[in-house]
């Protein structure tokens, strides 16, 4: 039987989930036990899984509408979203395809060409750990969908919808077998069911299930950047003039891509500059050393402008690998989002950090400088003060740097993402 292109009524599982707010304490609430895995070894054993029940996640992508697009970190995001999706479900997942952005038209990621995720993720290293870690959950990757004779479309996600949470997208799942007269049951081995499901983006809320200190780390750690893109990275990170002492790493959203009203260049500009001053006020060592990623040279001139007469040295990816002509070729060959894995690691390892929060790039960035915190950096550093209405949150100084001593974010109010992200 063929199943496919049919429609479903929508959940309503999850619909009462109600929202959180910046005075919701994760610490209040009893979580996963802790182990090293954070959790999700756990997890994994608690859930009642179905050999032969299978979850292809996509967002309508691609020349067959069953890749991921969305610019780099909003696909990721898709992935590990779709990873928690199937989990809760005790399905098998199939990592989808990736649709590649335009480069000429950077606001188009949906560019036609779809390639493996591989080309941005490192998968043998999410098969490895998953093994590891969630030893039930079987993948297949790149969109592979092959020998499945049943095939069910999952009503579309829109992304203001309420994420799910514990339980609530298995029973989502039911609902959609039972449209069409199936349960978990008649899935088996010999005749597996596949079910397609769009869009996993910020779907899947880790505050209302507890996991924003467990769970939601588990999966960061497991879904890392290609490796081989990341040894290039290194190359800029070692280079002599970053290593002869500490430097700052910058963040800055220049490009013709980066929306006006998710934070202004010259607003940018001016707060790093006067968080630059105070670090150097404050750190017990001078730091004149200071590192812009961005994709825009004229941005990076006109911050270059704005620093050096201040007596800082501003470096970028093109003037530390102008002595490396042959890694320099190989950099500039890279599409848009592969030059920011590139960098990526840079700003992760750098002494000091400032980025803005409305770029999921520099979200991911926070992120990972604090991963191994024991406390999130978010919820302690850069919410309290902030109120959360629906999916905004509000700042009462907007734009204004918020953080800890060597991570710092520019916020300002508008939607909020950190209960699904990354």
């Amino acid at each position: 039987m063929k199943v496919g292109h049919t429609h479903y009524p929508s959940p309503t599982s999850n619909a009462a989930i109600p929202v959180a707010t910046s005075e919701t304490k994760v610490a209040d609430v009893k979580t996963h036990t802790k182990d090293k895995f954070d959790g999700l070894r756990n997890l994994c054993d608690e859930i009642q899984w179905t050999d032969g029940l299978w979850l292809h996640c996509h967002n309508h992508c691609g020349e067959n509408q069953t890749s991921i697009c969305g610019g780099l970190n909003n696909a990721r995001s898709r992935i590990q979203t779709c990873l928690r999706y199937a989990i809760d479900a005790g399905m098998g997942i199939i990592l989808p395809s990736v649709t590649m952005r335009n480069e000429d038209e950077l606001l188009q990621t949906d560019g036609g060409t779809s390639v493996c995720p591989e080309k941005f993720w490192d998968i043998t290293h999410l098969q490895k750990a998953m093994r590891k870690q969630c030893p039930q959950l079987q993948i297949r990757t790149c969109g592979d969908r092959s020998g499945f004779d049943i095939v069910l479309d999952a009503p579309s996600r829109n992304y203001m919808d309420t994420p799910y949470t514990n339980g609530t997208f298995r029973a989502f799942m039911e609902d959609v077998l039972e449209v069409s007269g199936l349960n978990f049951a008649d899935a088996t081995r010999s005749n597996p069911i596949l079910i397609t499901f769009a869009d996993t983006y910020v779907g899947w809320n880790y505050r209302y299930s507890l996991e924003i200190t467990t769970i939601r780390k588990a999966l960061f750690k497991v879904l890392q950047f290609n490796k081989q893109l990341l040894k290039l990275s290194s190359k800029v990170l070692q280079s002599p003039e970053l290593q002869e002492g500490a430097f700052i790493g910058v963040h800055l959203r220049g490009e013709s891509d980066w929306p006006a009203g998710f934070g202004g260049l010259n607003d940018q500009m001016r707060l790093y500059v006067e968080e630059i001053e105070k670090i150097q006020t404050s750190s017990p060592t001078e730091v004149k050393t200071v590192y812009v990623s961005c994709g825009d040279s004229i941005a990076i001139g006109l911050f270059r402008d704005m620093l050096s007469p201040l007596g800082y040295t501003v470096h970028d990816k093109w003037t530390l690998l102008a002595g490396q002509p042959d890694i320099l070729a190989q950099v500039e060959g890279l599409t848009f989002d592969e030059k920011a894995i590139v960098e990526y690691q840079t700003l992760v390892q750098a002494k000091f950090w400032m980025g803005i929060i409305t770029s999921s790039m520099s979200s991911l960035i926070a992120y990972a400088r604090s991963v191994n915190d024991k406390e999130d950096f978010f919820d302690t550093y850069v919410f309290p003060g902030s109120e959360r209405s629906g999916f905004n949150r509000a700042y009462p100084e907007s734009p204004s740097m918020k953080g800890n001593n060597v991570t710092k974010l520019m916020v300002l109010s508008g939607p909020d993402i950190m209960e699904s992200f990354p």
